[in-house]
Formats: C-alpha cells, structure tokens, sequence
C-alpha cells in the first residue's frame, strides 16, 4: 500500500498559478512593460512545463530587460499575492487518507515558509509529519536529494511513497528517487508528463488509487 505522500505546493496543494502570473505582469508593468504586450497565458504554461526561473529568463529575453531585476520584483509581488491561495478541492480528503491508512504526508516544495503559513490558515499544517522548504536549500527538483533526506530522516518504505506535483519535475524527482509519482495536470496542460505512475485532474482521483493498492 502507498500511504507515505510527498507533495508539491504551488500548483498541486494550492492554487497559487493565478496569483503567481499576476505578480509576474505586475512585474513587468513595473519594468516599463505595457500591458498589452504582456501574455498572461504564455506565463502561465512556461511555469507549468517548466519553472518560474525559465519564464523570468524568457521574459527578460524577449522584452531587453534586466533578469535579476525581474526576479527581485516578481518575489516581491508574489509573496504578496499568494496571501489570498486556497487548497484545491479534495487535498484535506487526500491527506487524511493517507493518515488514517497508517501513512503520513511529507511537503516538498521550492516555496519558503509561506507554505507552512498557508497550510495553517486552512488548517492543514497538522496533516503532514515532515517538511522541505526553499530554506533548506536542497538542490531544486528534479534533484531528489529533497526527497531522499525526508525519506532518510523519517525511516520511509520507498515502496509505500508516491512523489505528487503539477510538473514534469515533480514526477521526475519522484522518479528519480525511486519512488511512485503522480502528476496533478487540471488543465492538461503538460505535454512532456516525466512518465508518472498516475495522471489526474482531480487530486481526489487519487483516492481509489491509493485505497485500491496492496
């Protein structure tokens, strides 16, 4: 039975996207960008595919601007922003699952402590047993040395973990560490997927996989 949950935060436990590409606009707006010329949806799916970092590297290519500033201007709006996330529907059911079949919930994620502080405002802090911020700095996925230190420092089964995020990275890093992994693509929007051992759109989907298993 999987019942030891790894996951992602933005993207897969909270819906941070909107918030996140909106502090990216505001940020280019800033840097003397017209918002015409701004394609809130281009933003959107680079960090989808691929990460934040490959959408400020982009946007600095295409529009001649200065990449460190964009960087800093986009962590500042977004740490603003992303206040007012919410958790995907079906994540507490998700979490208790895991807890009341024995297992436990590990956060893994890129995001620095805000994370924890968002889990607290919905009351999801107490769900998870261990965590892994960007405080920590751990090699970034799809470098599993993130995943093998929780699974070292928490005397995890690999057999029992499954590594759940919204990207191709997430599932890599899962793979990479040799445990399952699942790719949460609401909006199939991923193209290249890591070759996840499960593909939803609901986090709830993941509820008669994980009680099916043995």
């Amino acid at each position: 039975m999987i019942n030891q949950l790894f996951w992602d935060f933005d993207g897969t436990l909270f819906n941070t996207y909107p918030m996140m590409v909106a502090a990216f606009s505001h940020a280019l707006r800033e840097m003397d960008i017209d918002e015409v010329e701004i394609d809130a949806r281009d933003i959107y799916v680079t960090m989808r595919q691929h990460d934040v970092g490959t959408a400020i590297r982009k946007a600095a290519a295409f529009y001649g601007i200065d990449e460190a500033t964009l960087r800093t201007l986009n962590k500042r709006y977004q740490v603003e922003a992303v206040t007012t996330a919410q958790p995907f529907s079906g994540v507490k059911d998700v979490l208790a699952l895991a807890i009341n079949q024995g297992g436990a919930n590990y956060l893994l994620t890129h995001r620095d402590d805000q994370a924890k502080q968002l889990l607290t405002k919905f009351d999801l802090l107490d769900f998870f047993s261990d965590f892994v911020t960007s405080n920590q700095k751990f090699p970034r996925k799809p470098n599993p040395a993130s995943i093998n230190w929780l699974i070292d420092h928490n005397h995890v089964e690999r057999k029992k973990a499954i590594m759940i995020g919204d990207r191709k990275l997430d599932v890599q890093a899962g793979n990479n560490a040799n445990v399952a992994s699942c790719l949460f693509d609401p909006d199939g929007i991923i193209v290249e997927t890591g070759h996840p051992d499960i593909k939803v759109t609901e986090i709830s989907d993941l509820i008669p996989w994980l009680t099916k298993r043995d």
